[in-house]
């Protein structure tokens, strides 16, 4: 449970809005008036003590309409059209119109809401990606969580290198990638550096053993993921991701 305090001012206008932003959140609301104040000050406030109840950092199950089931999952962040997941295996978005009524009731969704905020989001990264277009390779992190959705670049083929310094299997692929990206301007590299097992990135994408290789297509989908020291099979996702994006 979260608790909020907030002081503004007692304009009838100002608590309407507070209190009607707070049904449709769906917290409970305690209103309680203030101890009359200091005559130094030249107005009143009100404390509202917003007891949110955060169902986010609980562990909750949600099934598709297309049956596939996300178990034991946290619900990290909730968007106009969707919901982000953690899982065992990483971070997985969820779009309200791929669940059933119930829980698009649950998150407040708003297909128009949703409509507008998506078509900005895909605005967002096609400029974003065309600002990258140029940079063939780029380290996108240092142990710190990343989106990775904001460093694909659509149109073009995106590797993913999750690796460390210290890791000499990573040392022997490094170049091989590096050069692909180089030679083929149909190929983006996107270097995440782990540090070490502990940190953030490494806990937010379940990495256990690197180098670790994610390939994604045109589209931003993954196509596949190479564990180890395998640069014939990150050819071959590569090909598979032109071909299919």
């Amino acid at each position: 449970m979260t608790t909020i305090i907030i002081f503004l001012p007692t304009r009838r206008v100002d608590q309407r809005i507070l209190l009607q932003w707070i049904r449709e959140k769906s917290c409970v609301v305690r209103r309680d008036r203030a101890k009359k104040p200091s005559r130094y000050l030249e107005m009143k406030v009100l404390p509202f003590f917003i007891l949110c109840f955060t169902t986010a950092a609980l562990a909750d199950d949600f099934k598709l309409v297309s049956g596939k089931e996300y178990k034991n999952v946290t619900v990290t962040r909730v968007e106009p059209d969707g919901i982000v997941l953690k899982t065992k295996s990483g971070i997985s978005k969820v779009y309200f119109v791929e669940l059933p009524r119930d829980v698009q009731e649950r998150f407040h969704y708003n297909a128009a809401i949703a409509s507008a905020y998506s078509a900005q989001q895909t605005v967002n990264q096609s400029t974003m990606a065309a600002a990258r277009r140029g940079e063939p390779i780029e380290v996108i992190s240092h142990g710190a969580q990343v989106d990775i959705n904001q460093y694909l670049v659509l149109g073009n083929v995106t590797v993913i290198d999750f690796y460390a310094d210290w890791c000499g299997p990573c040392r022997q692929l490094s170049p091989s990638l590096e050069q692909m990206a180089r030679s083929d301007p149909e190929i983006a590299l996107r270097k995440i550096d782990i540090v070490n097992w502990k940190t953030a990135v490494a806990q937010q994408f379940n990495i256990h053993s690197i180098p670790q290789v994610n390939v994604y297509d045109r589209s931003g989908r993954l196509v596949g993921t190479v564990l180890g020291v395998d640069l014939e099979k990150v050819k071959s996702y590569a090909a598979q991701a032109k071909a299919g994006g």
